[in-house]
């Protein structure tokens, strides 16, 4: 039996959702199809409950700061709290397909032509566009995974391996809530993203305070948590069709199509990984499919890091005239004894090339700055903007005023 959509859309993360709510809402038959829980690694292991014991973990380590508290929260408590939260999105992401009118299938899904796939033993589904949206897998186990689903539990001493974004926000995590915590790295931390080293050191420095060892050798451990990356989720024999790069990527152009013409790719099965980069591919995916021009710049995309302090980017790269303020500067990041840092490089046109914040809460003050990326008058549009008082985006028109607006 073959049934017949618009769109068949593989799996259902941040990519995967996020293609299927618009074209749904645009007046296509969608089809979702998603082997595990509804909204993939991110939603039920990934970055919302990484985020939620993010949260309790800064509140804590806020509360120890200024007022001396001893706080000493327990952590399976936490995670119950937080998955229970998870638990409430996932169903209020189940009323929303239902209501735009979304098939939700469960089962496993493979190719059977570019245009067909199969689900579950005998059940076929054809669509004019098809939409592969199948996450990632981590490379080692156990992992952070596994931790945030409460699989494995974390006891006396624990050693998190990697150098990358979920190996120092999960030490950090794990150090606050009272575990004895080692950050095994390569060579150092963050080696392979595009941050000055001077800023990656100042973040070394605020997990050490935090209490976290950093180390580049063995350390004999109670739990040994690997973060050491992660690879597609999709396999090449169930998808013989399509052309993939030698560590199993999907190769796309930049409106998120395929080598195959009615075939398009999202989120972790592509470069760059990452729940942003898989949102903004989505958006991409759609316009395409929908006949709109479009095209995938992952420059404006920003990446975020929540550790012992959040590090957020966008840009370019590091390439340029830089200029540093601190957020001592900034009076609601001092009044409440925030710090860090602010770095903005000017490419040798004039234009607002790459952006570095290093602090508390920069994960949402970097959305405000995306917008600037690559715009030659970005300091007139920057200076011109007025910002809540006291507020940390204050830290921009202050750049504007002092660095760039010309002076008599």
């Amino acid at each position: 039996m073959i049934k017949s959509y618009d769109v068949i859309v593989v799996g259902s993360g941040p990519g995967g959702f996020n293609v299927s709510l618009p074209l749904a809402r645009a007046g296509l038959k969608v089809a979702l199809v998603e082997g595990n829980l509804l909204g993939g690694t991110c939603l039920n292991r990934g970055c919302i409950p990484k985020e939620g014991m993010y949260r309790i973990a800064r509140e804590v380590l806020s509360l120890r700061r200024k007022l001396g508290t001893k706080v000493k929260p327990d952590f399976m408590k936490a995670l119950d709290y937080v998955r229970r939260r998870v638990e409430k999105i996932r169903e209020n992401a189940r009323f929303l397909l239902k209501r735009e009118g979304v098939e939700f299938i469960e089962g496993y899904a493979y190719m059977v032509d570019e245009q067909t796939v199969k689900v579950s033993r005998n059940r076929y589904l054809k669509g004019k566009f098809l939409v592969l949206a199948c996450g990632s897998l981590p490379l080692e186990e156990p992992s952070v995974e596994d931790v945030l689903t409460g699989k494995l539990v974390p006891k006396g001493k624990v050693m998190v391996v990697g150098s990358g974004a979920s190996a120092c926000e999960l030490a950090f995590i794990l150090s606050v809530f009272g575990f004895d915590t080692y950050l095994k790295v390569q060579d150092r931390l963050l080696k392979d993203y595009p941050v000055e080293e001077d800023i990656v050191e100042k973040l070394e420095r605020e997990l050490e305070l935090c209490g976290v060892k950093i180390t580049t050798t063995e350390v004999d451990a109670d739990i040994r948590i690997m973060a050491t990356g992660r690879r597609p989720g999709l396999h090449r024999e169930l998808f013989p069709f399509l052309q993939m790069d030698e560590d199993g990527y999907v190769k796309v152009d930049d409106t998120m199509r395929t080598n195959l013409p009615y075939v398009y790719a999202v989120g972790d099965v592509t470069r760059p990984m990452g729940a942003t980069h898989a949102l903004a591919k989505a958006r991409v995916a759609c316009q395409a499919i929908l006949g709109l021009e479009t095209k995938y710049e992952p420059h404006r995309v920003p990446t975020v890091i929540c550790s012992a302090l959040e590090l957020a980017f966008v840009g370019k790269g590091t390439k340029g005239k830089k200029y540093i303020k601190t957020f001592n500067a900034n009076t609601k990041s001092y009044v409440n004894g925030w710090g860090g840092v602010v770095q903005l490089i000017v490419d040798e046109d004039g234009r607002l090339s790459h952006v570095t914040l290093l602090g508390v809460d920069v994960s949402e003050v970097i959305n405000a700055v995306c917008p600037f990326i690559d715009n030659p008058l970005w300091y007139d549009r920057m200076y011109s903007m007025v910002f809540s008082h006291p507020s940390l985006c204050e830290i921009f028109t202050d750049f504007a005023q002092d660095v760039f607006l010309p002076r008599d």
